[in-house]
């Protein structure tokens, strides 16, 4: 038995009795110790999904509200058309009131295609409202073991601030095939272009993956600067609500040494201001390496300009406002955990490195 093990055959004395037992102990205390730093060396670095490549394999879900069958068919038939493989389960439509079937329904659903090892990307088909009441029922473990292309905004915030506590795998702040992925004519050009310009392979096949921008719509103001400087960092961040929501839970967002992005959609200003007093009053706006403020649509815009000055421009880092991601049809879509550099003075966001697996 002894010397089955590496360690034991270079000792160069016999040990016998209760001091071979001692010995044993000590060896395989030993080995534990470095299995268990091995793991939790590894449990630290983030992982990346693999890019998207024709022939992949994309499962849609319903984790949230119920789905519009119009719409996501149409969105399947679009990515059909361009070569993926689309997985439409049977339960993806079923409906229990505001919420896409019952809590155990609608986690099901979603670990079955995180565990799959035939679907290379899961699309939420919309947000609404559930997906908090089924974050402790989710495979995170599967997920770091098979990393996959996780989209979705809004509702689907809370996955990702979960992914990233629990997973620690890149994942995509992005429109869902109910909200605009179904088409990309007119308004919905720029989501679908800045879409597959981050999580297709064909992407990063002409250009430095380290040195890519995320874009704006031409034909829409430019964001702007509320504090000058730049920082670097991972990004992370949501629906302003729903990072709200997380907070005092294990999924609650960390935001300490990171890019910070914000949006939200109808809501009052009030509520706006609690939330950032949230924010402010939790450490998270201080910590945060720099921030991105997106749209702020169906309010009173003048007023949460007024309240994210407050809050924002005393802040230490980098800070700039009306980014392209939320509620709008140009929402850009952005890598959740990817390092990003956010220069506030020209005002640019640039990956550091590519969100996605190329190999």
């Amino acid at each position: 038995m002894i010397e089955c093990c590496p360690l034991i055959k270079q000792m160069r004395y016999r040990v016998s009795g209760t001091r071979q037992l001692f010995v044993l102990v000590w060896i395989a205390l030993l080995t534990v110790s470095v299995r268990a730093d091995d793991a939790g060396k590894d449990k630290g670095r983030w992982l990346k999904p693999p890019a998207l490549r024709p022939g992949d394999t994309i499962m849609f879900v319903s984790p949230a509200g119920p789905a519009d069958p119009r719409r996501v068919d149409k969105a399947a038939r679009r990515f059909r058309d361009l070569g993926f493989q689309v997985v439409l389960p049977k339960t993806l439509y079923r409906a229990t009131g505001y919420l896409a079937g019952s809590d155990d329904q609608r986690a099901d659903e979603l670990n079955r295609a995180i565990r799959d090892p035939h679907v290379t990307a899961v699309f939420p088909c919309r947000g609404g409202y559930g997906m908090t009441r089924i974050l402790d029922r989710i495979d995170y473990r599967a997920l770091r073991q098979h990393p996959k292309v996780i989209i979705g905004y809004s509702d689907i915030t809370a996955l990702h601030l979960a992914i990233a506590r629990k997973s620690k795998v890149i994942t995509f702040h992005s429109p869902m095939p109910q909200s605009s992925l179904w088409r990309d004519d007119g308004v919905f050009q720029f989501a679908a272009s800045a879409f597959w310009r981050m999580v297709a392979a064909k992407s990063y096949a002409h250009r430095p993956p380290a040195s890519m921008d995320v874009p704006w719509p031409t034909d829409q103001p430019k964001p702007k600067r509320l504090v000058g400087g730049q920082a670097t960092g991972r990004l992370i961040g949501g629906n302003l609500s729903l990072i709200c929501a997380a907070l005092g839970t294990p999924f609650a967002i960390e935001t300490k040494g990171r890019i910070l992005f914000l949006e939200d959609t109808d809501e009052a200003p009030y509520r706006v201001d609690r939330m950032f007093s949230q924010l402010r009053l939790a450490g998270l706006l201080d910590a945060a390496a720099g921030v991105i403020v997106g749209t702020f649509d169906k309010t009173d815009t003048k007023e949460v300009d007024r309240i994210v000055r407050e809050y924002c421009a005393t802040l230490k880092g980098p800070v700039i406002t009306g980014f392209p991601v939320g509620h709008s049809p140009w929402n850009a879509t952005l890598p959740i955990g990817c390092p990003v550099e956010l220069d506030a003075d020209r005002p640019r966001l640039r990956l550091l490195e590519a969100p996605v697996s190329l190999n």
